[in-house]
């Protein structure tokens, strides 16, 4: 014979099953068929969705009822297994009825991941970036653990972008909202970001390769921190190119200057040249400083260039000045004058382009 408390907790068991199953008066057929074919062990988990369902057709706008998290919020494993398995079809159709205006319910029906709603939320996965955005990451996990085709062809795609800036953070909210076991089949989306380049690859390599089963990949066994290096190389990259230019048109200028004086001797155009190389070093020192960046600040500002635009042809049209009074009275300190300046003009050229490349990746 049983015990009289299990005797009892039954009979209470058998009193809310009743009591959730059965309808007011004025409730709908559609109502009712919500719980149909649920297990009677799940009755707050019935009791949950009534409330959500009468609080959505009543105009209680403002009732605590009418967050469907509170249906999920009262799942038990054996309820979970009977929505997964197609024997409460009722609940997913009557939340369908409200999913198309609230994503919150679009949330809740991937949490719960019932098969009477793949159509529905391989629709919903298919929608742009902003109709997603407030559903996106449980629908995600929904397919991959159940619709692995339509994930590949759905999400997949999503998880790599384009690499670099365009990689996104769907990929890291994924591995961390999945079991330890499950990131092994994201491992693939760190390889491209790993040879992409990509930035947020860090973060990613922490969330995907803290299982053993992980560390023993190849992508698992790399560096865990490879961005800092990746965004020195890409500073590199983007200030060589301006650096050679103005290293490259200082050694061009002083070597014409030093032929000129060697082939015309004094016939050569001292005044001219001096005063471009002063005209091109102090216009150059004058961009820099007006514009010198912040590290991490982005772009130049506004203000910095509006200084700089005014600022540089002011400094060099007065170099200038000086340079042609200066070597009209000094016409042999000419050569001098000009690899000087032309030193000077490479020299801060280069350490301003270098200065405006910093590290980072995008």
């Amino acid at each position: 014979m049983a015990p009289r408390g299990t005797s009892v907790r039954g009979a209470l068991g058998a009193l809310l099953a009743v009591a959730a199953f059965a309808a007011p008066a004025a409730a709908a057929s559609d109502r009712e068929g919500a719980t149909s074919a649920a297990p009677i062990s799940c009755v707050a988990e019935q009791f949950a969705l009534r409330s959500y369902v009468i609080s959505r057709q009543s105009a209680a706008v403002t009732s605590g009822d009418r967050d469907p998290a509170r249906i999920v919020q009262a799942l038990t494993p054996v309820c979970r297994q009977a929505i997964q398995g197609g024997r409460w079809p009722g609940l997913a159709h009557e939340l369908l009825a409200h999913a198309s205006e609230d994503p919150a319910v679009k949330r809740v029906i991937c949490e719960l991941a019932p098969p009477e709603a793949w159509s529905a939320v391989v629709a919903w996965e298919s929608a742009d970036e902003e109709t997603r955005a407030a559903y996106d990451l449980p629908c995600a996990v929904a397919l991959f653990r159940h619709r692995p085709e339509d994930f590949t062809r759905l999400v997949v795609p999503r998880l790599g972008g384009a690499g670099g800036c365009a990689f996104p953070e769907l990929a890291a909210r994924l591995g961390a909202a999945v079991s330890p076991a499950e990131r092994l089949q994201l491992l693939p989306t760190l390889e491209f970001a790993t040879r992409t380049h990509a930035q947020g690859r860090d973060r990613l390599f922490a969330v995907l390769c803290q299982h053993p089963a992980a560390r023993t990949q190849a992508v698992c066994q790399a560096p865990a921190v490879l961005e800092n290096t990746w965004a020195h190389e890409a500073r590199i990259e983007r200030a060589r190119i301006p650096m050679a230019l103005h290293l490259g048109l200082a050694a061009l200028f002083a070597l014409a200057a030093c032929l000129l004086r060697h082939y015309r001797g004094t016939d050569w155009p001292a005044v001219t040249m001096s005063v471009i190389a002063t005209v091109a070093a102090t216009a150059m020192v004058t961009w820099a400083i007006a514009t010198a960046p912040t590290p991490g600040a982005g772009a130049l500002n506004a203000r910095n260039f509006v200084m700089g635009m005014v600022a540089t042809p002011v400094a060099a049209l007065f170099g200038g000045l000086v340079a042609w009074a200066f070597i009209r009275s000094a016409r042999g300190a000419a050569l001098p004058w000009c690899l000087l300046h032309a030193a000077l003009y490479g020299a801060v050229g280069a350490i301003h382009a270098w200065n405006g490349a910093w590290d980072r990746l995008c």
